[in-house]
């Protein structure tokens, strides 16, 4: 009993930081503001851009991620991924059972609506079945990321989890420009200062440059 009250709560959690995304940073429309590989974007009145990384930032982040790798793994009181979910299915809570056959299914169904929606466009299917398709792609993708905030706060503390956030932070540092007169520029200097600036700054630039890495 008392389990399935903590996963109501769960899912209510993570439905209201679905909306809270939504709201803030616009996920549904981020696609749309890809242009070139950058998107572009104003906050407090300063130009901003995230980008594709180049090879020598790719280098940097793959220099930065081994080295928190290093740290993580001489901490012993983080778990792998794997022993975790072995503790939670002890405690009755099967993570693949109940995370990843759902996150597949649901990918399964949103590849299967992009052919759809691919098809509508060639055979010039008309807005009405064309805006049928996109909103349903809307509603799988909001479910998918339901779906991953779920399973990723219960394995928030893994050691891969650690790291893959990490890893995110690192590649939005890396890609965040801003504009100085007419001229690009990295946003700030080193990591540290990205992590200790402005949350929804960071928030923006995470959500902006895992949309280009990913294309989600």
């Amino acid at each position: 009993m008392e389990e399935n009250v903590r996963e109501e709560l769960r899912q209510e959690e993570s439905k209201k930081i679905l909306e809270t995304i939504n709201d803030e940073y616009n996920i549904g429309k981020v696609q749309e503001m890809i242009k070139d590989n950058k998107i572009e974007f104003e906050y407090a009145d300063k130009n901003y851009r995230v980008r594709l990384l180049s090879v020598k930032e790719k280098d940097e982040l793959d220099f930065l991620r081994r080295k928190y790798f290093g740290k993580l793994l001489t901490d012993k009181e983080i778990l792998m991924e794997k022993d975790l979910i072995r503790l939670y299915k002890e405690r009755g809570l099967d993570i693949e059972e109940e995370f990843d056959k759902e996150i597949g299914r649901v990918n399964k169904k949103i590849a299967d609506t992009n052919y759809k929606l691919g098809e509508s466009l060639a055979n010039k299917g008309g807005e009405i079945i064309f805006k049928t398709y996109r909103e349903e792609l809307e509603k799988l993708t909001n479910e998918l990321y339901e779906l991953m905030i779920r399973k990723n706060h219960l394995l928030e503390f893994s050691l891969e989890q650690q790291l893959i956030n990490y890893v995110a932070k690192i590649a939005s540092y890396l890609s965040l420009d801003i504009k100085v007169e007419e001229n690009w520029m990295r946003a700030f200097n080193s990591i540290d200062d990205y992590l200790q600036s402005d949350e929804k700054l960071i928030n923006l630039s995470a959500t902006y440059s895992m949309a280009i890495m990913y294309r989600i």
